[in-house]
């Protein structure tokens, strides 16, 4: 079986690379999402779109971070996917609580992963993204969904 190609939105990316620990030093989830990728446990695809937007966040929000990042990305650079086209992205635009999601959203489906790897409820968690995603053949998860998927977590039940 090959392994699952895992698509990581902005803020995945920025919990893997920028918190891999929490303020006591302890592993967070995103660091463990980390050391699965580190393991070979999936490959990660990552996207133009979610470069770009990750790299405006760590030019305004993190700053000291844009070196680390760089080195992350060293291997990628030659493999991101491109940027949807404008009709693309119109396309998703009924499925996003956020336009700025959008092109995100658009991203995904052009990278066409396994699981898209978002922590962001508002927008990739929705009854109505859900069935997006699930109608595409992607599985939606959160940082702690994924690391269940591995068998690293038990999953919770839903009240």
């Amino acid at each position: 079986m090959s392994k699952p190609r895992v698509f990581p939105d902005t803020g995945a990316l920025v919990a893997m690379i920028v918190f891999p620990h929490d303020h006591q030093g302890q592993i967070s989830l995103g660091g463990e999402v980390l050391q699965l990728y580190e393991q070979g446990a999936f490959d990660l695809i990552l996207s133009r779109a979610v470069v770009d937007e990750l790299e405006d966040v760590l030019d305004q929000d993190f700053p000291e971070q844009r070196a680390h990042f760089l080195a992350f990305l060293a291997p990628f650079t030659d493999q991101l996917s491109r940027w949807p086209t404008p009709e693309e992205i119109g396309a998703v635009l009924p499925v996003v609580t956020d336009i700025d999601d959008a092109p995100i959203f658009a991203a995904a489906l052009v990278a066409d992963p396994n699981v898209v790897l978002s922590n962001d409820f508002r927008a990739f968690h929705t009854p109505q993204a859900k069935a997006f995603w699930k109608e595409h053949g992607i599985e939606v998860e959160s940082l702690y969904g994924l690391l269940c998927l591995f068998g690293r977590r038990e999953r919770k039940e839903e009240p």
